[in-house]
């Protein structure tokens, strides 16, 4: 059973990848859709035993390496955390693969896009039931391959190739830190294994270069401020790919890692505020970018960024579970934003641009409420399921006294993703109709597989929040108790105030501000705009001190010096070259005249008398 789970979407991968011409494509998408269905069903029956008999599964397949001191095992472990971890990955993957049957339709290349899909699911359920950093790594490497591939996936379009590489390389960068630290690791405690690193830990210089490792492989895994450029940029591949990576998938990997290895992080108290101040800042600066952003798939992604700061700042308060929860509840309203967005743009002929859109509310009135519900959660909207754990992490960060400016700063953002949020329903919805007149003929909305996953995933988004509450809450009574009624209110309060305040001035001041000149605005405010919507000039700061520079070293030392210069006149081009020289001046010994060759024959006989 256990096997079963990882084995159903390898199975459906490798088939339709074979198969794929032969099946078609609807027979890949119901064959990758049932393996999903079973590896889901599976994931019900592991949660049972593990959760109520409270019992943690090891499987040990075989010896993996076996080199002196250096011994790992291909195995996996089954414990709480992984399989909270996979009814995640396993719903919302499920879900995207039968919302892609209707997106995907037409596409010549849908056999081949469902086979990225089902390994890309394979590779992180690999990642999150690994018992040991390697086994790990080659699903953290698997996924990064994955997200390649599916961003990549209409490659005759050069943003989607520029995106794709972009997110391939800054996930590299990343990956360099978690490679030093299963070195520092394995030097330390002669072990890669989960269970024996855990149990042996002790403090040292070394466990804090470990952690500041691991944290920066999760930095660039999990898009946090300095390696999040690559996540809007991945929005080019199509919108069932970037639901799974956002949801539940590649982003979220970084998020388990560090709930993964928190024993290791809780014995440096440093780290963890590291980890909460970039957390917030990631959480912050998002919130700023997407206020001003007009692609409809980019508000979405810095959301994202957003809430993934939300679950890093849970865990450098050391509330992993915390952080687990909002991972659980993130994936159903965010999968819902980004399923829903790919309703809406299959509807409007893949305009992306909210500008161009307005006055959708009276053709699509269900793709309106999904919207409205996935948006109310994620501001966490009382009783909604972003609430119940994005006001838990807020409420935290206040009872660390020495990181009180994690709250306010967090607080604040709730703000901004109300605004954001707000503003992308209204200029879709409800402004004044800007969509083309050829394109609103064809407006309707999406048919039955686009409605059961986004109805799923709206009662997802309703319900699920409340339903789990008590598993998270009932570990933390005592500490709700410290805190005082007035700060458990004022997320709530300033949720209610952005609404209600945001309404109020798109739908009663927005049309004379945006009607203004830009003199009148002022060029203060133009100036910040701008700034906030070239994303804090963080890719103009990289490419400028770091990409340019490394380019012209690479290009004036490795390229010319080295590869064209040095290689090529010790390499094949010096060894040619000189076998060419040689044999020219041998050729020229042959003038074609016969009293020459006379003279190199009387030689020639001269030399052999004189030698016998």
């Amino acid at each position: 059973m256990y096997l079963l789970v990882l084995f159903f979407p390898l199975i459906g991968a490798v088939l339709t990848g074979c198969f794929g011409r032969k099946i078609g494509e609807r027979g890949a998408g119901i064959l990758t859709s049932s393996c999903l269905v079973f590896s889901l069903s599976y994931s019900f029956l592991i949660a049972i035993e593990v959760l109520f008999n409270s019992t943690t599964t090891y499987l040990k397949l075989w010896k993996w390496f076996d080199s002196g001191l250096f011994v790992v095992f291909f195995g996996f472990q089954f414990d709480g955390l992984v399989v909270i971890m996979l009814f995640v990955v396993f719903i919302v993957s499920t879900l995207v693969h039968i919302f892609s049957i209707a997106y995907m339709r037409g596409d010549p290349h849908v056999p081949r896009f469902m086979t990225y899909l089902s390994l890309f699911t394979f590779l992180m359920v690999l990642l999150v039931t690994s018992d040991n950093f390697l086994q790990l790594f080659i699903g953290w490497e698997g996924v990064g391959l994955c997200s390649y591939l599916l961003i990549n996936f209409w490659l005759t379009r050069l943003e989607a190739n520029r995106a794709a590489i972009k997110a391939m390389l800054v996930n590299r960068i990343g990956d360099i830190g978690l490679l030093l630290a299963m070195f520092l690791l394995w030097d330390l405690f002669g072990s890669l294994d989960f269970s024996t690193i855990f149990n042996s830990i002790f403090f040292s210089n070394q466990i804090f270069f470990i952690c500041l490792f691991l944290f920066f492989g999760v930095m660039g895994k999990s898009a946090q401020l300095g390696l999040h450029t690559w996540l809007p940029d991945a929005m080019e591949g199509p919108t069932p790919v970037s639901a799974l990576i956002h949801a539940a998938t590649m982003v979220t990997a970084g998020v388990f890692l560090l709930i993964r290895a928190s024993p290791l992080f809780d014995v440096v108290p440093l780290i963890l505020i590291i980890i909460s101040i970039v957390g917030v800042l990631t959480v912050f600066i998002a919130g700023t970018i997407g206020l001003v952003q007009n692609d409809l798939k980019k508000i979405i992604a810095y959301s994202t960024c957003s809430q993934l700061g939300y679950m890093v700042v849970a865990c450098g308060l050391s509330h992993y579970a915390i952080s687990l929860f909002h991972l659980m509840n993130h994936a159903f309203f965010k999968a819902l934003l980004f399923l829903s967005a790919g309703s809406l743009i299959h509807a409007v002929i893949d305009e992306q641009d909210i500008r161009k859109m307005g006055g959708l509310l009276s053709f699509l009135p269900l793709t309106y409420v999904f919207f409205l519900i996935g948006s109310f959660s994620l501001m966490g909207f009382p009783f909604l399921t972003g609430f119940y754990s994005k006001d838990l992490i807020l409420e935290f960060a206040f009872g660390q006294f020495y990181l009180i400016f994690v709250y306010w700063l967090g607080c604040f953002s709730v703000l901004l993703t109300i605004i954001y949020s707000i503003r992308l329903i209204y200029l879709v919805f409800l402004s004044n109709i800007n969509l083309k007149r050829a394109n609103i003929f064809f407006l309707k909305e999406g048919e039955f597989l686009f409605l059961i996953p986004l109805g799923i995933l709206t009662l997802g988004s309703v319900f699920w929040g409340y339903l789990s509450k008590e598993i998270i809450w009932s570990f933390q009574i005592d500490v709700f108790s410290i805190l005082s009624l007035k700060i458990k209110i004022f997320p709530i309060l300033f949720c209610f105030i952005g609404l209600f305040g945001t309404i109020f001035f798109f739908f009663f001041f927005s049309s004379q501000i945006f009607g203004y000149p830009l003199q009148v605005i002022g060029s203060s405010v133009f100036s910040l705009y701008n700034f906030f919507g070239s994303a804090w000039q963080i890719n103009f700061f990289f490419n400028f001190f770091f990409i340019k520079k490394i380019y012209k070293i690479g290009h004036l030392i490795t390229n010319l010096t080295i590869d064209k210069g040095l290689l090529e006149v010790v390499g094949p081009r010096g060894v040619v070259q000189f076998f060419i020289f040689q044999t020219q001046k041998l050729s020229s010994l042959q003038s074609g005249l016969v009293f020459n060759y006379a003279l190199v024959f009387f030689i020639g006989i001269l030399f052999l008398i004189f030698a016998l």
